[in-house]
């Protein structure tokens, strides 16, 4: 069972991680003639839209439709359980909030490279 804390400790790890990347990949390219804010800022936008996407299909695979879906279509024989949507709702959350904290963070940068 996931609780807040637990949820938020999950996404600032996912958060820390991908920002170390970036700032690795970043600071690498800036060898390259490339500034690093503008690869880094790159890297957060594109990663804050896969996170968004990933917690959008942790929540969707679980919903009555897709469970639906995959009974006409596949025949699966899985029924739909509002504890499983839960479940996966948590999950979700995880990489919802992780993309929240990058595209605050995202916003930050922004506003420190226009001035």
């Amino acid at each position: 069972m996931l609780t807040f804390l637990t949820i938020l400790g999950r996404s600032l790890r996912v958060t820390v991680g991908l920002l170390v990347a970036d700032s690795l990949a970043a600071y690498s390219l800036t060898f390259v003639s490339y500034r690093f804010i503008e690869i880094i800022g790159d890297s957060m936008l594109i990663e804050v839209a896969i996170l968004f996407i990933i917690a959008g299909l942790f929540d969707f695979s679980s919903s009555i439709g897709a469970v639906q879906l995959r009974k006409t279509i596949l025949g699966s024989k899985q029924e739909y359980s509002s504890s499983r949507h839960k479940e996966a709702e948590k999950k979700a959350s995880v990489f919802f909030l992780s993309g929240a904290i990058l595209l605050l963070a995202l916003v930050i940068l922004a506003l420190y490279a226009g001035s």
